[in-house]
């Protein structure tokens, strides 16, 4: 039995197709959703920012160079967001979500990931990032 993965809409004016639907479903023409949210560092009353590691998938049978994928906030709320290697990938805050998009060198090989490390600075006591 396979696994649900709760589809996400993402929309994105510089691709053709203009929104992906990402979902568990295996899609001929390629598709790219967020397999995997993993924080690897702590923020502190301080310092308040958290580190991610973020899997991005393709789950397509062709490569793809313009990609978009978000991730959700869960609680709390985002000052910014930052990904110190831009040659990958680029993010976003755009309310309860982060929005992550291709960079040069972010291209996803068919049936591959990649992982891409997102630093998260808030604001109030703490946040929570999720799928």
């Amino acid at each position: 039995m396979k696994s649900y993965i709760r589809p996400v809409i993402l929309a994105n004016e510089e691709l053709s197709e203009g929104v992906y639907a990402a979902s568990g479903a295996v899609e001929s023409t390629g598709g790219v959703s967020v397999s995997d949210v993993v924080q690897t560092g702590w923020g502190n009353p301080d310092y308040k920012n958290n580190k991610y590691k973020v899997t991005i998938v393709n789950s397509g049978n062709e490569a793809l160079k313009d990609w978009s994928a978000s991730i959700s906030v869960v609680s709390g709320t985002v000052d910014s967001v930052i990904i110190y290697n831009g040659w990958f990938a680029s993010a976003s805050a755009d309310g309860d979500k982060i929005v992550i998009t291709s960079g040069p060198g972010g291209e996803i090989a068919a049936g591959g990931s990649l992982d891409i490390d997102v630093d998260v600075f808030y604001k109030g006591d703490s946040i929570s990032i999720g799928k």
